[in-house]
């Protein structure tokens, strides 16, 4: 099995996981709407959604990164010429890396600090939930990476391209 099929099945697998967990933040919230209107809430129901959406944030933050979904302007980037727009897209890559590793950094140290704080009245440890920052930003650097080797690709086929020697 070659690296591009394991990544295109990781990729398959993600967005898998971010579609069961929305399905399931649905159904717990319906459950709590459910249960508080006929007097028996389930208050444990709203933290557990809460908890999964800060997952389905990140992990989706990713898809729509690798998908180029998130908001651009590109108005005034399409002025420049294709070698300006290269350098100013790698200059604007290098800055998505070092702030996406500060969050991983940071992340962790919250995640650390968070063992000890419970979730709700669950007993279970608030660095589930925090944890989800590094884990979503390594995601987001990845697909970075991923982003800024294939604008080194584009570029030396049409360097190939323009020179065809």
């Amino acid at each position: 099995m070659n690296i591009g099929n394991m990544i295109r099945k990781a990729i398959a697998l993600e967005e898998i996981i971010t579609q069961v967990m929305m399905g399931f933040i649905v159904v717990l919230v319906f459950l709590a709407a459910l249960t508080r209107y006929i007097g028996y809430p389930i208050n444990w129901s709203v933290d557990i959604a809460q908890a999964i959406f800060v997952w389905v944030i990140y992990v989706g933050a990713n898809q729509a990164w690798r998908n180029s979904r998130h908001i651009g302007i590109d108005f005034l980037f399409k002025q420049f010429g294709p070698k300006v727009q290269f350098y100013l897209q790698l200059f604007l890559y290098v800055i998505i890396a070092v702030f996406l590793i500060s969050l991983i950094v940071y992340g962790i140290q919250i995640t650390i600090v968070n063992t000890g704080r419970i979730l709700g009245d669950i007993p279970i440890s608030y660095s589930f939930v925090t944890i989800a920052v590094p884990v979503g930003s390594f995601l987001m650097l990845l697909t970075t990476v991923e982003k800024s080797c294939t604008l080194f690709r584009m570029k030396a086929a049409a360097e190939t391209k323009q020179n065809p020697d």
